[in-house]
């Protein structure tokens, strides 16, 4: 007799008795049930090949399958489902997987063998772990000056199986199965640490450290460190995408079925761009900049996207008609900073006096400073000599909350990019960087903002020159300003303020 035929008589005993063909649960207990979960309490699904969180207790093995063929549909999720619904009756935590049954011509329902796992919650109490929440990350971002992978990241896993002897295909997909806080370790400066804020998985609790990335040699590089459920770790290079992405990939196999498994990392805070869509610069003047000394042998800050794509860079001093020519030092693309290195130049071959100005901690900035900038809105269109925009702090974040941003009331123009923005004692708290897109919100949101501009923080500044050798030099620096005029202010700061071209 043939399969068709053996499945046509066990359908129609099937309905003759009333019985239903689905799946059954046949459990073999190992060792004595727990305590019952709540049907909320979330349950950790492993494959054979996954590694175990350490003292992983087998309660025993649960099989699901038809004690007779089935045409009812019973797919692999709906199977996961009713297993972890035994898996809470005896009081596990997880369930880990050791084979799975395909359906076939005689029967449609998924079928699996797997263990059922209860963790040892002594275990989880030595690892490293730390007592913050996510507002409490966030007001580490707000204050802090941050590495491009440090923010709140979701981490969603997708996992590809083949059937390598039948050619059947699946796919099991986690959204958002991890929820991370990655913050700088505060022992080793190139270390990024990476805790749990919320997790798919029971052995992972709130506040424990999933993973640590380091630092390479290139620009938006790490090696990512992730520990696995039984605490050991596979190491990988990472590279961010401009989109605040990084993949991870990887394969395994227990024949016949092969797996490929991706981790997809987004990172939802705070903004991995300035340039949101309302937060532009005019692309037609965005070649034209301000920039400011910052020391004797020529070190001059502006924005990155002022000199980027220059295959020449001129920086020129209005207050002695000169002009020379500039090399990249250092740049941050990320927070638009670019710090420019001028050839052939001494400060006292050119000056009597000497740069007056520091830069702030910006932690000490206040809702409503006053603050002033210098620079050369327009370019040449306004004429060589430097412009004076007052105002005061508006906010200490930018749209979205960007803590690297302030927003000011200050007047800014395309040529103003690169400029300082300073305090009243005449410090410097930030790199003035953009205007708000008028035309966008027009389109988008039916108003023209007026004065609504920004700049980037201080702190962010003082990260990207605390990698120089004049870093020291810097640091020393007194303050020339205190208890100046603003006139004053504004006679000894201008010689130093340039144009970039």
């Amino acid at each position: 007799m043939g399969n068709t035929a053996k499945f046509k008589i066990t359908m129609a005993i099937c309905l003759f008795l009333g019985i239903s063909c689905a799946p059954y649960v046949n459990y073999q207990p190992q060792r004595a049930p727990k305590a019952a979960k709540s049907a909320e309490y979330n349950i950790s699904v492993y494959h054979e090949l996954d590694p175990l969180p350490p003292q992983s207790l087998q309660l025993g093995k649960l099989t699901i399958n038809n004690a007779v063929p089935s045409m009812i549909n019973c797919d692999y999720n709906d199977v996961i489902r009713l297993a972890k619904w035994k898996v809470r009756k005896v009081g596990g935590d997880a369930l880990h997987i050791i084979n799975i049954k395909l359906p076939d011509e005689t029967n449609s329902c998924y079928g699996i063998t797997a263990n059922i796992i209860s963790f040892d919650a002594i275990e989880t109490m030595f690892w490293s772990s730390i007592d913050l929440d996510k507002n409490d990350f966030k007001e580490y971002y707000h204050e802090n000056v941050l590495d491009p992978i440090e923010g709140i990241w979701t981490v969603s896993e997708n996992t590809d199986w083949e059937n390598m002897l039948t050619g059947v295909k699946g796919n099991n997909e986690i959204a958002g199965k991890y929820e991370v806080a990655i913050i700088r370790d505060k022992e080793e400066y190139n270390r990024y640490n990476s805790y749990i804020l919320h997790s798919e998985e029971t052995e992972w609790p709130r506040g424990q450290m999933k993973a640590y990335y380091s630092k390479n040699g290139y620009q938006h590089t790490y090696e990512e460190h992730w520990f696995m459920a039984d605490h050991t770790e596979k190491i990988r290079n990472i590279i961010l995408e401009e989109s605040g992405i990084f993949r991870t990939s990887s394969a395994f196999s227990k024949y016949p079925i092969n797996y490929d498994r991706e981790n997809i990392s987004l990172k939802v805070y705070p903004p991995f761009y300035m340039t949101a869509p309302g937060l532009a610069v005019n692309t037609q003047l965005q070649s034209m900049g301000s920039g400011f000394v910052i020391s004797g042998n020529g070190l001059i800050i502006t924005n990155y996207h002022v000199i980027h794509g220059k295959q020449e860079i001129e920086v020129y001093f209005p207050s002695i008609d000169k002009s020379f020519t500039a090399k990249i030092a250092l740049q941050d693309k990320n927070n638009d900073i670019a710090l420019l290195a001028l050839e052939d130049f001494h400060i006292s071959e050119y000056f009597t006096e000497d740069i007056p100005f520091i830069i702030s901690n910006t932690s000490d900035m206040r809702l409503g400073q006053e603050i002033f900038t210098l620079g050369y809105p327009l370019g040449e269109i306004l004429g060589k000599s430097v412009k004076l925009s007052t105002g005061d702090i508006s906010s200490l974040y930018g749209i979205k909350d960007d803590p690297r941003l302030i927003q000011i009331s200050n007047p800014i123009q395309p040529g103003n990019s690169g400029g300082p923005l300073l305090n009243e004692n005449g410090e410097i708290i930030g790199v003035v960087v953009s205007t708000l897109n008028a035309r966008y919100f027009y389109e988008n949101e039916s108003i023209i903002p007026q004065n609504i501009n920004f700049a980037i923080k201080g702190n962010y500044v003082a990260n990207l020159i605390s990698i120089l050798p004049e870093y020291q030099e810097l640091s020393k620096r007194k303050n020339l300003l205190l208890g100046k005029s603003l006139e004053e202010k504004i006679e000894l700061i201008s010689p130093f303020i340039v144009t970039i071209k």
